[in-house]
């Protein structure tokens, strides 16, 4: 069955002088860097209390360490750094537009909120809770999630999925997403398997 990889989820690091520092890192083809990355909040203005991935490389052309430009990504309502398995930093987040059913099953199943901090974990139920009264859109999620379960329960196979789109047995076409067939399917195999 399907099961998406657990995450390592890094914290402090909030400004260029905590930043996470990855010593040899690929700049162009040929020459290599130092690259750090940190999650920055903004301290004032429209986007106060928001939050962005920043990462920054040296320039090895220089002599000593000298350090590019900053490179800021935009800003979300939390912003969370992490190691996949192959110990690349990644980061994602939940943007002022709320909390989907499919990123709330992504963080679960990744292993992201188990690693919260307490402020976090806090300012994301709240957000989740505000995503939650759009209940059509869970209860289509949940229904999906149902649907599949119920097929691989009944036929022993995963769904047959085409451009991210899966024909259940009534005929209903229901949009899965084309990267989001593994989180469907690892979401079911839990269900099933407990």
């Amino acid at each position: 069955m399907t099961s998406i990889e657990r995450v390592t989820v890094l914290h402090g690091h909030t400004d260029q002088d905590s930043a996470y520092l990855v010593g040899d890192y690929p700049y162009g083809r040929i020459l290599r860097c130092q690259i750090r990355y940190w999650i920055e909040t903004a301290p004032k203005g429209a986007k106060r209390g928001m939050q962005r991935f920043v990462s920054q490389t040296t320039d090895p052309r220089k002599p000593g360490t000298v350090w590019n430009k900053p490179h800021p990504d935009t800003y979300d309502r939390l912003t969370i750094m992490y190691l996949n398995s192959d110990d690349h930093v990644k980061h994602t987040g939940v943007s002022e537009y709320g909390v989907t059913p499919e990123g709330d099953a992504w963080l679960r199943l990744r292993g992201i909120l188990d690693q919260l901090t307490d402020e976090q974990r806090r300012l994301y139920d709240a957000l989740l809770a505000v995503s939650r009264r759009s209940a059509a859109t869970w209860e289509a999620f949940e229904a999906t999630v149902a649907a599949i379960t119920a097929h691989i329960a009944d036929t022993g196979a995963e769904p047959e999925v085409t451009d991210g789109t899966w024909i259940d047995a009534s005929g209903r076409r229901r949009y899965l997403g084309e990267h989001q067939v593994p989180m469907y399917l690892a979401l079911a195999d839990q269900r099933l398997n407990g």
